[in-house]
């Protein structure tokens, strides 16, 4: 009787002892090689790229326009595209338009009437690097436009049309505009300067402004 009693107890206990074991592992049905599987899989692109900044963020609108009457007419057009490779660093192109007429120039100390108009236009790309308040860059343009060629024989203007390259070295102040645009002062010199340029002299001033 004591013999029963006692292997009826040891079975229980076994039994007992075996669901718990059962239980646990339905809680935990994965082996440890599998848990260290999903540890290492890769982040999704979305998450790895949280920081970076997206592309409407980078691109920038922007250029520079003039406009006077008179006796001398100006109309100036420069739109400009710009990629904002960095928080200091802008790549881009756009294209220039300027409209010029003469009534009247200054020679010898006076005024002298003259009938010249001309029309100046072409692509360009710039490249231009912010540190602080300033900046520093460069800017090539290909323009068309007319040159005027005084001819001695008839004692007259010939008129011939050209395209000439301009290779600006500039810089100057930034102030930054708003969340990603910039705002730029400064001079600009024509290395390229010479008797056919459309510019009258080989330093022009510059005042951009990029939204």
């Amino acid at each position: 009787m004591k013999k029963s009693l006692f292997l009826l107890i040891l079975l229980s206990l076994v039994a007992f002892n075996s669901s718990a074991q059962s239980d646990r592992f339905k809680k935990n049905p994965k082996s440890g090689q599998e848990q260290k599987k999903e540890e290492a899989k890769p982040q999704p692109p979305s998450q790895a790229k949280k920081g970076e900044t997206p592309l409407k963020d980078r691109i920038i609108f922007g250029g520079g326009a003039g406009l006077s009457f008179g006796n001398n007419t100006n109309i100036f057009l420069a739109p400009q595209l710009g990629y904002k490779v960095n928080d200091n660093w802008v790549v881009g192109a756009g294209y220039m338009y300027n409209y010029v007429k003469w009534n009247q120039i200054y020679s010898g100390n006076q005024i002298i009437p003259v009938d010249f108009e001309n029309q100046v236009h072409g692509p360009n790309v710039f490249s231009n690097y912010s540190f602080s308040k300033f900046f520093v860059g460069s800017q090539f343009e290909l323009l068309n436009h007319d040159v005027y060629i005084y001819n001695l024989n008839t004692l007259d203007f010939d008129i011939e049309n050209k395209w000439t390259p301009v290779l600006f070295l500039q810089g100057g102040f930034k102030q930054d505009v708003g969340r990603k645009g910039q705002m730029l002062i400064g001079l600009r010199l024509n290395v390229l300067d010479g008797g056919d340029s459309p510019y009258s002299t080989s330093w022009a001033p510059i005042f951009q402004i990029f939204f």
